[in-house]
């Protein structure tokens, strides 16, 4: 019998823990496509994650034997092999497969691509390129590989105490997101006739799906609030849709629309149409939002989502048809003009955060490039074909164009910086400026500032951290307290209602019961006084009686002068 409750507990807590690992991973077991080799992936994202985690912890020592052994006179393809066959899995079952392909016939360069692909470890990547770069531009491999090292443990410093600085932040979030459902399996392995009244009836049944919703909800919130405080390399490493075409085809049937608006704005006034195109062009460079809208088609979107706002308002909200009315309706068509704009101005945000956090690794790969023997555009070259299509490749592969077309480089590196419009990203440029002015080594500079730019990230983070615990208040009060209140109090508040109408009639009885006996007491007191009135009232009529025969009757008078 003592053992019952302990095993209870148990259950309970691993019930929690299944909990809080399901949303942390999301379980995302769905099978992955490959769009350009037709294959698909087996491995889920949980054991990628699972694999890359394990790696990246082991990385550091792997980097240090290859150096060391690169030191000792050892070719790349010997030092492979000890790493293959001295470390403990899982790293050395992934060089085992590299020394396989090598003794196939493989090129280093296809190897090393094929590994980079398997495991998903930001670090592995920057040593696999700068790898690559050194075989195809030539260099000293052991000055590289030193470098390499003290990259990666500088950039596991930095991202060591930005992870430590929130997981009390995330874990703490988390944990108070699933305690309605914690308290909810505790309350139900013990008492679960408590419980009972909520499953008994439609209305327990219904405050029991919308708390479980809303605590649901507010996990997902405190989840959000806690993961963008430093954003996933995943999410911010994503290639960027390649079927531009497409796109452009499927939006092209939609500008038939926007035709009578774009007339209607070569009547308006020049100046203010030429404002609002310098914005328009501005906005959809920075947001990449060209390639699908021009300028004047950007302004007459606006024009139609001013009318299309103002007629949803007035058919969903339908304001009186008054004065007031027509003035609220007024106010709404410049709301909606404004629509488009907050939404690019959200992907300019957006695209500005993930090319800030890029930024760091990107610059580490560029250096190692640089001192693997390229220059500054042929090491942007290589990165671009080596990386995905992601934000800031889109920037580079832009500033190559610029450079085929003629531009100088200063010119090409300030437009790009122009258009990312990020602070940390003009000092990037600054600096490749100034070097190439100057002809200064470009590689320490570099490592430099991506150090500092790590230094940046730690303090904003640091700066987020602080704030969170006031910005977690709002999904706690109003999603979690609230579903908490209702496995908490909720029964007892039905039975209460349940009850309420026994109450009721209990209450009812009992004032009936009085005013039954205080009417019966009444009537017995009118009983009472009408027996004494009738008991007094023949009293009275033999007292007269008695008057009337005692008293003598008055003498007749006979008259005067009678017979």
């Amino acid at each position: 019998m003592t053992i019952l409750p302990l095993l209870k507990v148990l259950a309970v807590i691993g019930i929690l823990l299944g909990i809080y690992f399901f949303i942390e991973e999301k379980m995302d077991l769905t099978l992955k496509y490959d769009k350009d080799k037709g294959e698909v992936d087996n491995q889920t994202n949980f054991s990628n994650n699972i694999i890359g985690t394990t790696i990246e912890d082991q990385l550091i020592e792997v980097l240090l034997m290859i150096s060391s052994c690169l030191k000792a006179g050892r070719n790349l393809d010997q030092s492979f092999e000890l790493v293959a066959v001295s470390t403990p899995p899982p790293i050395c079952n992934e060089f085992r497969t590299v020394i396989q392909e090598r003794r196939l016939g493989v090129s280093i360069v296809e190897a090393l691509t094929n590994l980079a692909k398997r495991v998903n470890s930001p670090d592995l990547h920057l040593a696999v390129n700068a790898t690559i770069f050194q075989q195809e531009t030539g260099g000293s491999l052991e000055d590289l590989y030193a470098q390499i090292v003290s990259t990666v443990i500088e950039r596991k410093r930095i991202m060591g105490k930005i992870i430590a600085g929130t997981a009390h932040a995330r874990l703490s979030g988390n944990l108070v997101g699933i305690l309605p459902v914690g308290i909810a399996g505790i309350i139900w392995m013990f008492h679960p006739a408590y419980l009972a009244p909520m499953f008994a009836s439609l209305p327990g049944q219904i405050a029991l799906g919308l708390s479980v919703l809303l605590a649901l909800f507010g996990i997902f919130v405190i989840n959000r609030m806690t993961s963008s405080i430093l954003p996933e390399a995943e999410d911010v490493m994503i290639a960027k849709n390649q079927s531009v075409e497409q796109d452009y085809d499927k939006w092209k049937k939609a500008k038939v629309v926007l035709k009578p608006f774009i007339m209607f704005n070569k009547i308006l006034s020049p100046s203010f149409v030429a404002r609002m195109h310098s914005e328009a062009k501005f906005l959809l460079s920075a947001s990449k939002f060209s390639i699908k809208m021009t300028p004047e088609e950007f302004l007459a979107a606006r024009e139609l989502c001013s009318i299309l706002f103002m007629l949803s308002m007035f058919i969903f909200v339908k304001p009186p048809l008054d004065i007031f009315g027509y003035l609220v309706l007024c106010f709404l068509v410049p709301v909606g003009f404004r629509l488009p704009r907050i939404y690019l101005a959200h992907l300019i945000r957006r695209r500005q955060q993930n090319i800030e956090f890029e930024l760091p690794f990107i610059i580490d790969l560029l250096s190692l490039a640089i001192e693997a023997g390229l220059d500054l555009t042929g090491g942007i070259a290589k990165i671009v074909e080596k990386s995905q299509n992601t934000d800031i490749i889109v920037e580079f592969k832009m500033f190559l164009a610029d450079i085929k077309v003629g531009k100088s480089m200063e010119e090409a590196l300030s437009d790009m910086a122009e258009r990312v419009r990020v602070l940390s990203f003009f000092s990037f440029v600054s600096a490749l400026v100034q070097a190439q002015k100057l002809g200064a080594d470009i590689g320490p500079t570099l490592r430099v500032q991506a150090e500092q730019m790590r230094h940046q990230r730690m303090i904003q983070t640091e700066t987020r951290v602080n704030k969170l615990p006031v910005k977690l208040l709002i999904p706690l009060v109003f999603c979690v307290f609230p579903s908490l209140s209702v496995i908490l109090i909720g029964p007892a508040m039905l039975n209460v209602y349940n009850s309420l109408p026994d109450i009721i009639n209990q209450n009812d009885i009992a004032s009936a019961r009085k005013i039954t006996k205080g009417i019966s007491k009444t009537t017995n007191v009118n009983v009472a006084s009408v027996t004494a009135l009738i008991s007094e009232e023949p009293k009275a009529e033999s007292g007269l009686d008695k008057s009337i025969i005692l008293t003598p009757s008055p003498k007749e008078e006979k008259p005067v002068g009678g017979n």
